[in-house]
């Protein structure tokens, strides 16, 4: 998950919901970029608790920008927290779910958009 799509599952995006629901019965997994969620909580200002109903799912899993990803990433077109979503994608085979698709112009990467 990207950025606009955490924040689009706070304000209570119906298919994003549906997604937390199925995570949280261990039908799929989400990965959340902690660049992604930094940007999300800058907008959505949800706090420890706030994000504790989504962390605490087993199948919702953040994942960390390492120093190896960060040099790689650097020199790519756009928002950090979306080339952090593209890395960890492309790195697992899985795609970006998003919200706002334009932010990944000049990436090579499989959306998922809602």
């Amino acid at each position: 998950m990207d950025a606009s799509a955490i924040v689009d599952l706070f304000r209570g995006h119906e298919q994003l919901t549906r997604l937390l629901f199925r995570a949280d019965r261990g039908e799929i997994n989400l990965l959340l970029p902690t660049t992604a969620i930094a940007d999300a909580e800058s907008q959505v200002g949800a706090g420890t608790t706030g994000w504790e109903s989504i962390l605490r799912i087993p199948s919702v899993q953040s994942l960390n920008l390492t120093e190896h990803a960060a040099i790689e990433i650097g020199s790519w077109p756009g928002q950090l927290s979306n080339r952090h979503a593209v890395h960890e994608a492309l790195a697992i085979k899985a795609v970006v779910l998003t919200t706002e698709p334009g932010a990944y112009k000049g990436l090579r990467v499989p959306l998922m958009v809602l």
